[in-house]
């Protein structure tokens, strides 16, 4: 992948661009009214299509291989990329498509029937470049194998014929225009028997479209269906793909504190290449690729329990501002229903959130204190357990609650401390104010792993340093760990009386085991015990109460 471009340069045709916003620019990247396309579009569409060209490697590959193979192709991958990427894509060209791109739209109309490029759209594509890219990359290979050798050569054949049958009629009205404006008879008589040459070679190659087009209209119905199948196949492995990289960026780049998409969050200041980045660095390491997955359901869970607490709701008003919000909509916006020739434009502004609206402000009452949690680092805590139906290591379990924990703190902007420890007298302490932190450091923090044995008391420690200060006070403490020998008697008399005087709550977790537990009991107000770990929902309702 390269990054974004620094020089200005055209990725589909090589050349040098004017400077952007320029109306020399805004002219260079026009929407395409040649007759080529199949989706509506416009300017900002071809931008996003160029610019997806210039930073996705694997996109201009596709793009560049569709056209070697076909001569529609490069105008089939457009298409594919306005329908992922526009908020509200119809089958709408701009003008009348030349009969050899009839073609794209025939394959446009099977992929955009399936429930793969509906579900496909539902993981975000719309105004999204990457997964765009990633959905045409996964789309357009699989609807052009299905055409067959024969079709191809036809779509080519046909695509010629038009190109030089245009091409040689207006060199014949050229030589007309030449032909009237000649000084001499002798001239013009040269010039009109060219033009009449001209106009019998083109009348020849319409002929050939018109030939080629009758075969290609005879095979339709065979070929949709095969390209229908096609495209449904690349679109799922697509799916997974973005589903993938939307886990990462939700899990890891601070996307779930809203309970809404990859866009939330520090994910959504992530420049493309980051994003990428991200994506690669899980898919290449199986602890961190089952944290991301694991994470989805531990979030859903924690920040549905937390919604029962009661919020003070917006309500006063700052700007204009524009979405898709029915209860925010200003009158004028309203009124475009009460007139059926208007009624469609307000259909399709909400469809692209573009409908005027207040922007509204709310006084949220303070939240709880800080959250603080400790992980074992133990060798042990890598043994595999199951949940769920799931295989994972207890400490994926552990990281995974970690991550959940933090989208309550980011969401209830609340500062949130990790602790790692292990057999050793030191600890690692990761901290992340108001729960925000960059993608990397949190990969940082779900990556850690000491290995060793199990020394309850340097965390305590840490712990207690921590709550002292002034900011921590009411803190949760959330220790998890697989299992604990001894806890020194005067550090768990100090951590009660901490406890007491900071108004700090502890839980615990013990995963697979019940070694420690009456331990574990004497300094938490709630001590889990997932031994038998086939359901975990209680255990995750109760930390995720904090």
């Amino acid at each position: 992948m390269t990054d974004i471009a620094t020089e200005n340069i055209n990725p589909a045709t090589g050349a040098a661009m004017p400077p952007a916003g320029s109306l020399d620019y805004f002219l260079a990247t026009k929407a395409i009214d040649d007759g080529t396309q199949a989706v509506g579009h416009d300017a900002f569409d071809v931008q996003e299509f160029d610019g997806a060209l210039n930073n996705f490697t694997k996109l201009k590959e596709t793009v560049k291989k569709a056209s070697k193979d076909l001569a529609t192709g490069e105008a089939l991958a457009r298409d594919l990329f306005f329908s992922f990427n526009k908020r509200a894509p119809r089958l709408d060209p701009n003008v009348p498509l030349k009969p050899s791109y009839t073609i794209n739209r025939e394959i446009m109309e099977e992929v955009m029937s399936t429930s793969e490029w509906r579900e496909m759209r539902e993981t975000g594509t719309a105004g999204d470049s990457l997964t765009s890219a990633m959905a045409t990359i996964g789309a357009a290979e699989r609807a052009v194998a299905p055409l067959g050798e024969e079709t191809v050569k036809r779509i080519n054949q046909l695509e010629a014929a038009e190109e030089a049958a245009a091409r040689l009629f207006n060199q014949a009205d050229a030589l007309d225009d030449l032909a009237s404006d000649a000084d001499s008879q002798e001239q013009a008589k040269k010039l009109k028997d060219k033009a009449k040459r001209a106009r019998a070679k083109a009348r020849r190659e319409q002929r050939k479209a018109d030939a080629a087009a009758q075969a290609l209209e005879q095979g339709r119905e065979a070929r949709s269906s095969a390209v229908r199948q096609a495209a449904r196949q690349g679109l799922k492995e697509a799916i997974d793909e973005a589903e993938g990289l939307n886990q990462a960026l939700k899990s890891f780049g601070g996307g779930y504190d809203a309970g809404v998409g990859a866009g939330s969050g520090a994910a959504s200041s992530m420049t493309v290449k980051e994003k990428l980045e991200l994506a690669q660095r899980v898919r290449s390491n199986p602890k961190l690729l089952m944290i991301a997955k694991l994470c989805g359901r531990f979030t859903r869970i924690a920040l549905q329990h937390n919604r029962a607490k009661v919020k003070h709701p917006p309500d006063e008003i700052t700007s204009i501002t524009i979405g898709a919000e029915i209860a925010r909509l200003l009158p004028s916006e309203l009124a475009l229903l009460a007139d059926s020739d208007l009624e469609d434009l307000f259909y399709l502004r909400l469809a692209e959130g573009r409908l005027l609206q207040y922007d509204l402000i709310g006084h949220e009452p303070e939240g709880r204190g800080p959250i603080v949690v400790s992980i074992d680092g133990s060798s042990s805590m890598t043994t595999v357990m199951e949940v769920g139906g799931l295989e994972m290591t207890r400490e994926v379990w552990a990281k995974s609650s970690m991550l959940a924990l933090m989208a309550i703190a980011r969401k209830e902007k609340r500062d949130f401390v990790v602790i790692h420890y292990s057999g050793g007298t030191e600890v690692v302490v990761h901290y992340f104010e108001k729960g925000q932190g960059t993608p990397m450091d949190v990969i940082a923090t779900a990556e850690y792993f000491e290995g060793g044995g199990t020394l309850f008391e340097p965390w305590m420690e840490k712990a207690l340093e921590i709550v002292s200060q002034a900011k921590f006070e009411k803190a949760d403490v959330v220790a998890i760990s697989d299992g604990i020998a001894r806890i020194d008697p005067e550090k768990i008399a100090e951590w009660n009386r901490m406890r007491a005087a900071r108004g700090m709550r502890a839980y615990g977790v013990l995963i697979g085991t019940d070694e420690g537990a009456q331990l574990m009991g004497e300094i938490t107000d709630a001590l889990m015990d997932l031994e038998d770990v086939g359901d975990d929902s209680a255990t995750l309702k109760t930390i995720f109460s904090v």
